[in-house]
């Protein structure tokens, strides 16, 4: 996409919800997680399917992740970021190893008004062979961060299952390429009222100048957790929908890997979020991610002679690491599904 079309998109106009009518659907998934095979377990496999294929974006409520844990992790991402940035800088990412913090991160080769810190399961990763970066003195923030991602694992693995049920295939066909050796992370944004590298006080005007622009998720899923501050806007229909923090839901949204599998039936969305200007902002998104040694093709059941399939096989780990490069330099066109079309 040109970066002239890119600003095309910005400027395109907030949506009025109740104007339009619709809005981001907000699904109770209490059935799914007790029992799969459940009439409000096929209810909200229907409900997912549908605000898959038409928003790439939804929010979920009874999710079963504990309110403890959740307290426990805003907590401690909150006492993280308001560490000296001596402290931070310590655990700095860098192309060779990116986990850990940074202030400086392009999307869309535009650099986003945010702080960042990225962790992933322990051990070696096996797409960089680089370890976890963690700051020093905060044995909690470690112990949490890591509970923190189990639970999350466990929520996708069972979002998964509703995903591959909604394209008519069993719910574990796709188990084996996250169960044990998926290479999803965990994402700590703080999105200050002030520039985190500029240091000033001047105010944030133009569409130009986003917390985070426009762009879509690399994975199969992203599952978001927002606090109350709001300012994430999904795309849809030449607007951008704002998608509000609701009280104990999370937010899922499906990634590039998902629309490719699914062969265009569930929507990779483009979304963004604005520059604070009143209040400071947290999120706290985990990206599931298939195994490195995944190829992505379309899936049997949505490929037929009337729909052959849209995409040439795409290798997760290299197309994986050719977003990330994208996060540290202006390569000209970051890489998108598009350039696998058939």
């Amino acid at each position: 996409m040109s970066n002239e079309n890119q600003t095309d998109i910005d400027q395109c106009p907030v949506a009025d919800s109740d104007e339009f009518g619709n809005s981001v659907p907000v699904i109770d998934i209490g059935g799914l997680t007790n029992d799969s095979s459940s009439l409000p377990a096929e209810s909200a496999i229907n409900e997912i399917a549908s605000a898959c294929r038409e928003w790439g974006f939804f929010q979920i409520v009874n999710h079963g992740i504990p309110k403890s844990l959740i307290d426990r992790e805003w907590q401690q991402t909150r006492k993280f970021f308001a560490q000296s940035m001596q402290a931070k800088e310590a655990i700095l990412r860098t192309r060779e190893n990116p986990w850990g913090y940074y202030n400086n991160e392009l999307t869309k080769n535009q650099r986003d008004k945010k702080e960042v810190f990225d962790f992933t399961t322990d051990g070696a990763d096996p797409i960089y062979a680089a370890e976890n970066r963690w700051p020093e003195g905060m044995g909690e923030f470690r112990v949490v961060m890591r509970e923190y991602l189990l639970a999350c694992t466990k929520l996708s693995l069972q979002l998964l299952q509703a995903f591959c049920v909604g394209l008519k295939l069993p719910a574990d066909f796709m188990h084996h390429d996250f169960a044990t050796n998926h290479t999803g992370f965990i994402r700590l944004n703080y999105y200050p009222v002030k520039d985190p590298l500029e240091g000033t006080d001047t105010p944030r005007q133009g569409v130009a100048d986003q917390g985070v622009h426009h762009h879509t998720d690399a994975g199969a899923l992203t599952v978001l957790m927002q606090d109350d501050v709001g300012g994430l806007q999904v795309y849809k229909d030449d607007y951008w929908h704002n998608i509000p923090p609701v009280e104990g839901a999370i937010v899922i949204n499906t990634g590039d890997m998902m629309q490719v599998w699914s062969n265009d039936y569930y929507h990779a969305a483009m979304h963004r979020v604005r520059a604070m200007e009143a209040c400071d902002r947290y999120s706290i998104p985990f990206f599931f991610n298939p195994s490195a040694s995944t190829r992505v093709d379309p899936l049997p059941t949505v490929v037929s002679d009337a729909r052959p399939g849209r995409y040439r096989s795409i290798e997760w780990a290299e197309y994986r690491g050719k977003r990330t490069d994208g996060d540290y330099a202006d390569y000209g066109t970051e890489v998108q599904i598009s350039q696998f079309r058939i």
